[in-house]
Formats: structure tokens, sequence, C-alpha cells
């Protein structure tokens, strides 16, 4: 998409957002938005490889920037499929923070997920993250210390939304094990908390070796 055409369709995005005061907007972009997402949406149930329908997002994904950042800056409000399943693509190709820009949005306007999807949007978001966080420190990948911040900024978004708190538990894991080099004694805080939401969180033994550690004499 040119430069022009993309800050055309955000300031009509946020027009019609507006005038919509509200409500489900309508007009021509919002309208043309949501079909292109149908299109993109028939292409991606062509493609059995998760891998591949990860790659198509990240293909398909910029087409939607222009108008994301109009339903933003309009700050609407109103129910909207393409917003929420852009925040859930951006999910699934690890634009971590990309995802939390519609997330806060969203929260603060108790935007639903669409029908098919069982979890609310502040579990969905906390928990894609700390899932993605898991893989990858169960993997002893340092690729992991990358998700820290974006795990924080998860729970601080949701910190008064209403979630199961196994899946908070999550995020305060990955966070500690995520730290357990670079921060020991926050680490400690975080997999306490996780073992304090969820006692089946598996991280006793890693919080036993970590305050060991902490409480050993310097230089033992």
């Amino acid at each position: 998409m040119s430069i022009a055409r993309a800050h055309f369709q955000r300031t009509m995005a946020t027009r019609e957002q507006r005038a919509a005061g509200g409500e489900a907007a309508t007009g021509p972009v919002t309208n043309g938005v949501a079909s292109l997402l149908r299109v993109h949406q028939g292409r991606l149930k062509a493609i059995q490889s998760r891998a591949a329908k990860i790659e198509a997002k990240r293909g398909m994904l910029p087409d939607f920037d222009a108008y994301i950042d109009g339903v933003l800056a309009a700050n609407g409000g109103a129910q909207d499929d393409v917003v929420t399943t852009v925040m859930l693509w951006r999910l699934d190709v690890g634009d971590w923070f990309g995802a939390l820009d519609i997330a806060g949005y969203g929260i603060r306007h108790g935007l639903e997920m669409p029908e098919r999807f069982a979890r609310d949007l502040p579990t969905t978001v906390v928990e894609e993250i700390a899932d993605s966080a898991l893989v990858l420190c169960a993997a002893q990948d340092a690729a992991a210390d990358a998700l820290a911040e974006p795990l924080q900024e998860a729970l601080d978004l949701t910190s008064e939304s209403d979630m199961p708190d196994e899946v908070r538990a999550k995020a305060h894991k990955a966070l500690g094990l995520i730290l357990k080099d670079s921060d020991a004694a926050q680490a400690v805080q975080h997999l306490e908390t996780a073992l304090t939401l969820d006692p089946k969180s598996g991280v006793k033994t890693e919080l036993t070796r970590l305050k060991k550690a902490l409480d050993a004499p310097a230089g033992s």
C-alpha cells in the first residue's frame, strides 16, 4: 500500500469511526476492509500448515495497518471483528507490541472476541504471549528474553480483568524463568505468585533452587 493510500485509509477510518459514535461503523473504508478480511480468511482456510498460515498472516497484516491506526485514533470503541482478528494475527506472528496496542484499546472499550473464540480478549492476550514464552524457555532459547517486556505489559493491561488464575500464573511463571539468570530476586517473586495462583504451575523446583542460591553466602 502506498504512503498516500495508507494516509487516506487511516484518515477515512478515523472519520467513519467517529461518525458512528460508538456504534458499528459503516462506510467505504470500513466495509472495504471487512470484505478484505473475509477474502484473506478464505485464503487461510485453504492452508493446512500452521507455519504456512503464520507466514501468510505476516504478509496480510500490512493491509490492515492504516485501518487499525484510524480506529485507534478515533477511539470510538465499537465492536469490530477486524480489530480483534488483527490483534490475534499479530499475536500469531509475534508482533507483541502491535497486538498490545490493540489489546489496550479493546480492554478499555470492552471489545469481545469473534464468536468462534471461547476466551475473552484479556485472557487471550495474556495466555498467547505466556504460552509462546514458555515454549522458548523450555527450549532454552535466548529469544525468550524479548518477551519479558510484553509479558509484563500484558499483565499490567489486564490487572483489573477477570481471568482464570491458571492463565495469569503462566505469565508469572514465564517471567520467572526468563529472569532467573539476570534478576533472581525478581524471578522468585514471579514464581511465588505463579505458585499462589496455581499450585500445579510446575515452578516449585526452580523456586527452591533460586531461593537457595539467594540465601547462599557470597562467594560460596
